[in-house]
């Protein structure tokens, strides 16, 4: 099923014009999110993310139009699920900057979890250039293609680099270091995806007494030598990284377990712990 403003229909049965410009060239966001012990806990700030990226990018965007709560329930009942579920929501460009955007939201089943001994980092490829970089949109092939390209080299994820030599983000996460038991990620400075997981991430180290450094690292900087690595993202949630190459890391370590567990009580809790 698929829930649309005015309810539930039919996979099959959503209808988006052909003069969408999503069709003509790729307008459109996207928000990826999950369910932790039943409540879609994160749905306000990918709400706002959505909402701040339609406004940027001009995209029509209608607050009023997004899914719920009780939506996000009742598409998961719908869909027969039992358990946490993945959810995605989608904005098409629509047929033009004031109007005739189309938004929809579906669940999956939740990806297998990450390796017990940690994810595997190994492709590095080309950090985004371009004005989209900072944004969750359906222009989202070149972040794909790296992703495919890491698993059939047996990687779970790739790091984007930039001309610079400075690690960006994964082709589906952000990226965190811990160095002397402190964070340092790169910034949001519009050239990685502000993810939600991150923020949240960032927000809750600061809680614990864990200080946050936000700076991109070169290949050769010498604190690219981590004691922890993480990553995060909004369905997995705080994964450790247990190799990148030839290196190997505790998966987790003290510091990214730490946050981990935190992170994850505030989620389970819906925000209130």
């Amino acid at each position: 099923m698929i829930w649309t403003r005015g309810g539930l229909v039919a996979d099959d049965a959503l209808k988006v014009s052909v003069a969408d410009r999503t069709f003509e060239h790729g307008l459109g966001l996207f928000e990826t999110l999950r369910t932790w012990g039943g409540r879609p806990t994160l749905l306000p700030r990918h709400r706002e993310r959505l909402r701040r990226s339609a406004a940027e990018l001009d995209l029509p965007f209608d607050p009023d139009a997004f899914p719920t709560v009780e939506d996000v329930r009742d598409l998961i009942a719908a869909d027969g699920r039992e358990g946490d579920s993945l959810l995605r929501i989608t904005l098409t460009g629509g047929l033009s900057a004031e109007s005739g955007s189309t938004l929809w939201m579906r669940s999956a089943p939740l990806p297998p979890p990450a390796p017990a001994g940690g994810a595997r980092l190994g492709t590095v490829g080309p950090a985004r250039q371009d004005p989209l970089a900072g944004y969750k949109s359906l222009n989202y092939w070149p972040y794909r293609l790296l992703a495919e390209r890491a698993r059939a080299e047996g990687c779970d994820e790739a790091l984007l680099v930039d001309t610079g030599g400075a690690v960006r983000e994964g082709s589906r996460t952000n990226v965190f270091f811990v160095v002397r038991g402190s964070l340092v990620t790169p910034p949001s400075d519009g050239r990685i995806v502000p993810g939600v997981m991150r923020g949240l991430a960032i927000e809750r180290a600061r809680t614990l007494g864990i200080a946050v450094e936000e700076e991109a690292l070169s290949l050769l900087d010498r604190r690219l030598h981590p004691e922890e690595i993480f990553l995060t993202n909004a369905v997995r949630g705080i994964v450790p990284v247990g190799s990148w190459g030839e290196a190997r890391f505790p998966a987790p370590g003290p510091t990214t377990a730490a946050l981990r567990d935190d992170v994850m009580n505030w989620l389970s809790s819906g925000g209130a712990s």
